[in-house]
């Protein structure tokens, strides 16, 4: 070895140490102390920081707890009667077909006022099948049906208003089948719409102050078939002259619509509301 090898080399000059310098080695030393074999060095690194952090939120950020949810309204399917190749009722001029749609676009517009999702099983003048207009319905978890209807008959002087219910419910099941495997479910006990439609009734007499032909049980298969709470509203007579000069008036039209979506609104204030699950901060309590 040279001499000059042998020649010892002066001490380095200690660097002060800064705050960021001696975190890293501050991190670099732990790092090193808790990393796993095998492993990537930032997944230690992670792993460490992510077991220190704290995450600290207000126990009651507004001063007040916030109130329970309250259940969503229930879907109204607006079935406006006949359309297409299907007139229904005709009378001074008028087509029932081209009365429905027009109402029930109005009381779209009411029952949406009311905070109430709607559909419509037709929005034009096209014909659709009763099967398909319950299927409509029976695809939708949580709805009333409404089906929008005038009349005729052959004596002129007839008049007034009624809705019909359900005097059964007969709804097929949706695809399944018992097999026999298991005991036999009991049958559900549905909405016939009798209450429905007593309350649309009473809106429609009170509002328009026309004739109340009452309200009552049918096997109409819209009402029938429909798993949710239905009514079939006829809502006057084409054939009276004096009912189809007020049918022609469009703010008659719109009371008919207002009628109904307030009864629609009475008869869901009555239904029993499914149980909604507390929160826990409000159990504990």
């Amino acid at each position: 070895m040279s001499q000059r090898q042998q020649r010892r080399r002066p001490p380095a000059r200690k660097r002060p140490a800064n705050s960021a310098t001696s975190r890293r080695g501050v991190f670099r030393a732990l790092l090193e102390r808790v990393r796993p074999r095998h492993c990537m060095p930032c997944v230690g690194l992670v792993v460490l920081v992510g077991a220190f952090s704290v995450v600290i939120t207000p126990d009651d950020p507004l001063g007040f707890a916030a109130p329970p949810p309250q259940p969503s309204l229930p879907t109204v399917v607006i079935d406006p009667g006949h359309g297409g190749n299907d007139d229904g009722a005709r009378g001074h001029g008028m087509r029932e077909k081209h009365l429905t749609l027009d109402l029930a676009m109005r009381v779209e517009e009411n029952l949406k006022a009311l905070n109430f999702p709607t559909h419509l099983t037709r929005r034009d003048d096209s014909y659709v099948g009763l099967s398909e207009r319950v299927s409509i319905s029976n695809r939708i978890k949580d709805s009333i049906f409404v089906s929008l209807h005038f009349n005729a008959a052959r004596q002129t002087g007839i008049s007034g208003i009624e809705t019909f219910y359900a005097r059964n419910k007969d709804v097929a099941d949706d695809g399944w089948q018992w097999m026999g495997l298991f005991s036999k479910p009991e049958p559900e006990i549905l909405d016939t719409g009798e209450s429905l439609a007593a309350y649309i009734q009473t809106a429609l007499v009170s509002k328009l102050s026309a004739g109340d032909r009452g309200i009552k049980s049918s096997d109409f298969h819209v009402v029938r078939r429909t798993r949710a709470p239905a009514v079939l509203i006829e809502g006057g007579f084409v054939s009276n002259s004096m009912e189809a000069q007020l049918l022609r008036n469009p703010d008659y039209r719109d009371r008919i619509a207002s009628a109904i979506a307030e009864g629609v609104a009475m008869y869901q204030k009555t239904r029993p509301q499914p149980a909604l699950p507390v929160p826990p901060d409000v159990a504990e309590r």
